[in-house]
């Protein structure tokens, strides 16, 4: 469409829209989204946005609602939409992706969905149905990046309408898949905010309240996680519906649409070629670079700035654009510069929201163009990539990996590969490798030879270094470490009995327990035993004490029979729950069964060989009733990961405050206070004496990260820890550095994101629980904790890198430094974690650390004295 012509149309509907008092006055110099749209013949009698809201685009933002009630209108008016359901989220919100194509595609649509995983078998298929191309487009991912889910209503009119031959063509050989939101509930979340914090007149400026969300903003989901980091982990039902729906339609492109800085233009990759992930083909490249073209004359004839192949890297496959392109697809990141509000404007820029609504527009039909025109080398890409992956697999030196570890870790591992299509096994008997037998069921084995080999070695290698030392997320994804498991590498031909068949994890979890035992005779019954170190195993103490159980945890090895239960495991007893025992006799039982937990029955107060189940050296824990410390101030990543642990995958009841609200709690009332990472700016001094007072009289504070220098730096924290930031101490050759350098010098010097090893003192009760005395940890700071003089105090301290990259004389200051330990005060006592145990709920390896901070923490006694572990550093 000639420029000229776009710009009338756009001034004239936006003229006749503020007369009819439907958009602000002072937007008729902005370009209306619609207007983006190629002026072609269009199906009659089908409603436009404008049209279905009453509203046109760009004049506020959209709630999810709206636009799924508008799609569910075009699946109601057109036979080229139908809608597909992948779950909803955790506040409740409908997550559909529309499809659309031509109505012979549409009518044969679940076929044509059945068909499409034959694809990635990496086999040559001549079926018609394999000659579709698949593109998703992708919306909203991070809720306040709205400029995103108010354009999926425009693309899918245009997909729906379009009566053309370049369209009908398209849909002809093509399933588009738009899903307008993969964040539902941040996307609301912001939406409420910017609709309900401007005027009739939108302000332009910067400082304005509608560009300044309050904590935590849009961008998070329901529990304040990035969802754009959870295409690995899959922790949320956003994410796992997301995965399934992905790998049911192995779409060929998928399209990720964000926004920036407002003070940007706008980005689309590739990105900064020195920095795509390994494993992603050349051809992945090439192909980005053709549909870039497209980009580029599109935004050239409308006069847009934007900028490419620098800032952004194609580097951690947990990111929407990345993880395709292990896939055998094409995934494509755009970053449109924010307007936040309806205006924008500063000493540099000057934006209308729907001038950012349009950019996604032009893009999405850009994509759409270049699709079609690179349909032959798509289809291509995605049967050879995993035709290249068998052929990798057969002169790969390593041909799979034996992984041990407890039932529910290997559980938890399965249920994520198996997600992501990788195929798990587990040997029909026990076997020998390296000198060691290994007992079925306490293992599982992952060939190599598999369509998914690459994704597999992503997820396995532990690399330390790389082409680019410089990330714009996290350096490595190490799947070992993040649960905390052993794993064999097998160089020799993996034997058929190896992979006699799947695993299915809930078996995984049930080949660990007992046998359960009749025993409705409470009279007969003295106890139960219920060892710690399973996943699961919190869930279970949880439920039992909010029946008001009294429990007693052991610390030396207890031998019960012929099993010999670790420390740290629960003792449930009869005589301290005499007042409800039938009750929780009966429900032990079934809740250890339900959680794949083991529990044993305790027959008499003796035990051979160890402490009787009377003895002294057993300690009473308190029933936990946790505070949770959020709100300004604090992190929300942070924040957001301790609310998740606690109330999803604990169920844990728990309340939560605001920073600034801390001096009017009862603190009493509570077991323990979770801190989480932040600069705690709004916490008042009578907030600070709150905390004080709290711990002085027995309470028990556990402060994660940069927590700890709030608790420093208010002088709460008595003795030996000290902090220091490694970068601080970085001595610059001012001869050897450029200014150009400075961002690249910094990034080398920082810790983004890697798996260290810290080793425990696996006597002490807050480390009780962990497979064994060598801890994975993830790392994201480059804060240092000196090691308290009374070894007593000392938890777990760093020892190396095991996967990502640290820079060396990062890897040498923090060895030996603390990363968790207590610091007694008054009556009661800090404990203080240097990393996040549950980061993005992925790590899986460290979250026992919190576990036992808020059921053993406030129990245990701290023994006086002064060993010496380690110097204080300065």
């Amino acid at each position: 469409m000639n420029p000229n012509l776009r710009l009338v149309r756009t001034v004239v509907t936006l003229v006749l829209l503020a007369m009819t008092n439907l958009i602000d006055p002072g937007l008729i110099i902005a370009e209306n989204p619609f207007a983006v749209l190629p002026q072609v013949k269009r199906a009659d009698g089908l409603q436009t946005p404008e049209q279905f809201f009453g509203f046109a685009i760009g004049s506020r933002h959209l709630r999810h609602h709206e636009v799924v009630d508008y799609l569910r209108y075009l699946e109601g008016a057109t036979d080229r939409v139908r809608l597909q359901s992948y779950g909803k989220t955790h506040g409740g919100r409908p997550l559909l992706v529309c499809a659309i194509s031509s109505p012979e595609n549409i009518g044969k649509l679940e076929g044509i969905q059945r068909a499409r995983p034959r694809l990635t078998a990496g086999k040559v298929l001549n079926d018609k149905r394999d000659q579709l191309l698949v593109m998703s487009l992708g919306y909203c991912v991070h809720g306040d990046e709205a400029s995103a889910i108010n354009a999926a209503p425009l693309v899918a009119y245009h997909l729906a309408s379009a009566e053309d031959p370049q369209t009908l063509e398209f849909l002809k050989n093509s399933v588009a898949l738009v899903d307008p939101a993969l964040n539902p509930d941040g996307v609301d979340r912001f939406a409420n905010w910017a609709n309900e914090n401007r005027g009739r007149y939108a302000s332009p400026a910067p400082i304005d309240r509608e560009h300044n969300q309050q904590w935590p903003g849009g961008r998070t989901n329901y529990y304040l996680f990035d969802l754009n980091r959870d295409w690995l982990p899959a922790v949320h039902p956003e994410s796992q519906g997301r995965i399934k729906l992905f790998h049911s339609w192995k779409p060929n492109v998928v399209l990720d649409f964000h926004e920036m800085g407002g003070n940007s233009s706008y980005f689309f990759q590739p990105g900064e070629l020195k920095s795509i992930n390994p494993f992603s083909p050349k051809e992945n490249l090439r192909i980005t670079q053709l549909i870039a073209k497209e980009h580029i004359a599109a935004m050239d004839q409308s006069n847009e700035l934007f900028y490419s192949e620098e800032n952004f890297d194609d580097f951690y496959l947990g990111k929407g654009s990345t993880y395709p392109d292990l896939q055998g697809a094409v995934g494509i990141l755009f970053e449109q510069a924010s307007s936040r509000g309806l205006r924008w404007a500063n000493q540099r820029v000057s934006r209308d929201f729907s001038d950012t609504i349009s950019n996604q527009v032009r893009m999405s039909l850009s994509s759409i163009t270049a699709a079609d025109q690179n349909r032959s080398a798509i289809l291509q890409l995605q049967t050879g990539f995993f035709q290249q992956a068998l052929e990798a697999a057969k002169s790969h030196p390593t041909k799979g990996y034996v992984i041990c570890g407890t039932p529910s870790r290997l559980a938890a591992i399965t249920r994520l590969l198996k997600l992501h299509t990788v195929k798990v096994f587990q040997p029909e008997a026990e076997l020998a490798l390296d000198g060691k037998t290994i007992q079925r069921g306490s293992c599982i084995v992952i060939p190599l030879a598999q369509p998914q080999h690459f994704f597999i070695r992503s997820l396995m290698e532990p690399k330390q270094s790389f082409e680019r030392n410089v990330f714009y997320d996290v350096s490595t994804w190490h799947f070992p470490s993040a649960f905390d498991v052993q794993v064999n590498s097998v160089t020799t031909d993996i034997p058929d009995r190896w992979i006699a068949e799947e695993v299915k994890p809930q078996l995984l979890n049930q080949a660990a327990l007992p046998e359960e035992i009749d025993l409705n005779d409470s009279d007969r019954v003295l106890g139960w035993a219920i060892p710690s170190g399973e996943l699961q195993t919190p869930r279970v103490i949880v439920a039992l004490q909010q029946l008001e159980a009294k429990f007693r945890v052991t610390t030396l090895p207890t031998k019960l029979g012929a099993v010999t239960l670790p420390q740290g495991t629960f003792a449930l007893l009869k005589q301290p729950n005499k007042s409800n025992w039938v009750k929780l006799n009966q429900m032990v039982q079934k809740l250890c069964h339900r959680e794949s937990v083991a529990c044993y029955p305790i027959l008499s107060g003796s035990t051979s060989d160890s402490p009787d189940w009377g003895s002294d050296t057993l300690f009473d824990i308190p029933k936990c009733n946790p505070l949770l410390v959020m709100g300004s101030g604090t992190t929300s990543y942070s924040a957001g990961s301790l609310w998740y642990f606690v109330d999803y995958r604990l169920r844990q009841p728990a309340d939560t405050v605001d920073v600034d609200r801390l001096s009017s709690v009862n603190m009493d009332d509570y077991s323990c206070v979770l801190l989480p990472e932040g600069s705690y700016s709004t916490i008042t001094e009578s907030g600070i004496k709150k905390l004080d007072e709290y711990v002085q009289r027995g309470g028990t504070v556990i402060a994660i990260g940069s927590s700890i220098g709030m608790l420093q730096k208010k002088k709460l924290l008595i003795g030996t820890e000290s902090v220091d930031n490694l970068e601080s101490n970085r001595k610059a050759d001012s001869n050897k550095r450029r200014f150009v350098d400075a961002d690249d010098e910094s990034a080398l010097e920082s810790i983004a994101g890697a798996f260290f090893e810290v080793s425990i003192d696996d006597s002490h009760p807050l480390s009780f629980g962990f497979p064994d005395a060598q801890v994975p940890v993830f790392r994201t700071t480059t804060r240092r904790y000196g090691v308290p003089s009374n070894s007593y105090q000392l938890i777990a301290k760093y020892d190396g890198v095991l996967a990502g990259y640290v820079s060396e004389r990062n890897r040498n200051l923090l060895s030996g430094s603390a990363a968790a330990w207590v610091s007694p005060s008054g009556e009661g006592r800090y404990i203080l974690l240097a990393d996040n145990p549950v980061f993005r709920g992925f790590v899986r390896s460290s979250e026992q650390f919190l576990v036992n901070a808020m059921y053993l923490g406030p129990a245990f006694q701290l023994p006086s004295g002064a060993g010496s572990d380690g110097d204080e550093e300065q």
